[in-house]
């Protein structure tokens, strides 16, 4: 199961949260980097990025206080972000301010975010560890120099009569969860050839 399918009205205690979190973080880590004991989450780093405001405030139900699905999607994003090279002081007040569709597509590398570190030493760093793709777009050529600018690709036969261009601005996925919504976006283009037109 992954974080994206999980029900919109999932709610727990902190420590459903912590086990929620370190199930769904190997999908959303880049490969390479998931699984490692640094990476997994405990109650006492849940509530220290409370605290940072970089989650949610847990909402209240008696004594005893509830996790939801934003608070996940905060959690694994955060982690993400993290992963990426973004300091959590950087990302401060930025993930309560994001919708949970807005979360969904950061996880699922649908979105890049962008966000001014305080460093300009430390932003020159990140953007030396970010992939190109994150790197901020250089300015529109004009018209006429745009048509003579040619587009690369990359040819990747794949079986006899398929094969796949990819442009060389391409983003490869970075994550499972990542490698999974690409799987699924080509499995649902073949599909389309299926159907008449």
């Amino acid at each position: 199961m992954s974080v994206l399918t999980l029900r919109r009205d999932w709610t727990g205690t902190l420590d459903d949260l912590v086990d929620a979190a370190n199930q769904f973080l190997p999908d959303i880590l880049p490969t390479g980097k998931a699984g490692r004991t640094k990476d997994d989450v405990n109650a006492r780093l849940v509530r220290h990025y409370t605290t940072e405001r970089l989650l949610d405030e847990p909402l209240k139900q008696g004594r005893e206080a509830r996790y939801t699905r934003r608070h996940l999607l905060q959690l694994l994003t955060l982690r993400r972000l993290m992963a990426d090279g973004f300091s959590a002081a950087t990302l401060q007040d930025t993930l309560q301010s994001r919708t949970d569709d807005d979360l969904e597509a950061l996880l699922a590398g649908q979105t890049q975010l962008a966000v001014q570190p305080g460093n300009p030493a430390l932003d020159y760093l990140a953007q030396l560890r970010r992939p190109a793709a994150a790197a901020p777009a250089p300015a529109a050529p004009s018209p006429a120099r745009a048509a003579s600018t040619p587009v690369q690709y990359t040819r990747l036969p794949l079986a006899p009569g398929l094969d796949v261009h990819v442009r060389t601005d391409f983003r490869l996925p970075r994550s499972r969860l990542e490698q999974d919504r690409l799987a699924q976006l080509f499995l649902d283009a073949l599909d389309q050839l299926r159907r008449p037109r």
